[in-house]
């Protein structure tokens, strides 16, 4: 309630807020002449001068005319975003697809397998196996391996390499489904091409736009170009772009998951791509299917995909636009490293928590001091929200 004696007030009526300048203030809904900083409160609760004010509080955040400031803790700034892929995360796929061909790969060889994803579509795609961060060791940034995960590498329209997701092959034990590099890597490009494999059939002319890298793979084995939406944010303008840019003129279909982070996903996008002109086309899938599950249900699943496109009023081209595995084979940058080399880089030293100190009591402190009682939890609290409530 208001900290003023002359204001009989028995409602949650303050709240205490940051202005542009970052200060807090504090202001009464009730009565907006009972407002103010730190100070005015102190004063109006204790009485006395502006200066006895500012003695009162000096000395409450541990600061004494006789003795030096307490030296400022230096926080370290957070480290800059990378402005194009580091050549550490081309290393890291050429790595993890050599541990997927050997031994320590069965398992993920064996669960690529059940997902209907091919030997042609894994070497295509540079698929690989990270072991966990207990076998091999990596650069901080890199996606962490807290247990064994197959890599999604994704591609430009090019067929150059600018992503890589980690998935995790038992994401209960682990808490999550799926990994990233760190910004600091590589920008997330929001969209990540599937490469097709040489021996897929021709299908090119429409760009197929799926859920996530393991659909766009299903569909470039079925010979679409297929470009899967990387991350769990929302769709917006500069997706659009992305995507409009990637496209090259070409007509734009979606075929994502009929549930309801799918559809909403799909419904933002495609009206931000309608705002640029384009007029994309949604294919249905089998209810309470995704792509892949459509692929392993039915043998026939890309004839009738390609119906749909068709049906929907987009005719495929024979003309391939997008290269194939080996028409855009680039080697990664910053040289070959072995297996070897990448374990004995060592762990990144952890960043450690700041030290512990002493701050200065803050505004809310002031407000609990001089309001011992808090206000009824239940009742309404004018203007939060606008200006940030207690």
């Amino acid at each position: 309630h208001c900290p003023a004696f002359d204001h009989d007030d028995h409602n949650p009526s303050v709240s205490v807020y940051q202005d542009r300048h970052g200060h807090e203030r504090w202001k009464c809904w009730s009565n907006p002449a009972h407002k103010g900083d730190a100070i005015d409160l102190v004063q109006m609760t204790r009485g006395g001068t502006k200066l006895e004010a500012i003695e009162y509080l000096a000395e409450r955040a541990g600061i004494r005319p006789d003795e030096p400031l307490p030296e400022r803790i230096r926080r370290t700034p957070p480290p800059e975003a990378a402005a194009a892929m580091r050549p550490e995360v081309a290393t890291y796929v050429k790595l993890c697809a050599g541990v997927l061909r050997g031994g320590q790969g069965a398992s993920a060889r064996d669960w690529l397998a059940a997902r209907g994803i091919t030997a042609e579509t894994i070497e295509a795609n540079r698929i690989g196996f990270d072991p966990g961060r207990r076998i091999m060791r990596r650069s901080q940034g890199l996606p962490y391996g807290k247990g064994p995960a197959v890599t999604f590498p994704s591609f430009g329209p090019g067929g150059e390499l600018n992503y890589v997701k980690a998935r995790y092959l038992d994401p209960d034990a682990i808490g999550r489904k799926y990994d990233n590099v760190a910004k600091t890597m590589a920008p997330n490009p929001r969209i990540g091409f599937a490469r097709r494999p040489d021996n897929a059939p021709d299908r090119a002319g429409v760009v197929l736009v799926t859920e996530g890298m393991p659909d766009a793979l299903i569909a470039a084995q079925a010979g679409f170009d297929a470009v899967g939406m990387l991350g769990n944010t929302t769709p917006d303008r500069f997706m659009a772009a992305k995507l409009d840019t990637a496209a090259a003129g070409r007509p734009i279909a979606f075929a994502i998951d009929h549930d309801i982070a799918g559809d909403e996903g799909a419904t933002v996008l495609m009206d931000h791509l309608q705002l640029r002109g384009l007029e994309p086309v949604v294919v249905d899938l089998p209810d309470g299917l995704d792509l892949n599950d459509w692929a392993l249900k039915d043998p026939g699943f890309a004839e009738h995909l390609e119906r749909e496109v068709v049906g929907a009023g987009i005719a495929t081209a024979p003309t391939r636009t997008a290269p194939s595995a080996h028409e855009h084979e680039a080697g990664p940058p910053g040289g070959d490293m072995s297996l070897a080399d990448l374990m004995s880089a060592g762990d990144p030293t952890p960043v450690g928590q700041d030290e512990a100190m002493t701050e200065p009591a803050s505004l809310r402190d002031l407000m609990a001091r001089f309001n011992p009682s808090p206000p009824d939890s239940g009742a309404a609290l004018p203007g939060q929200g606008l200006d940030g409530g207690l």
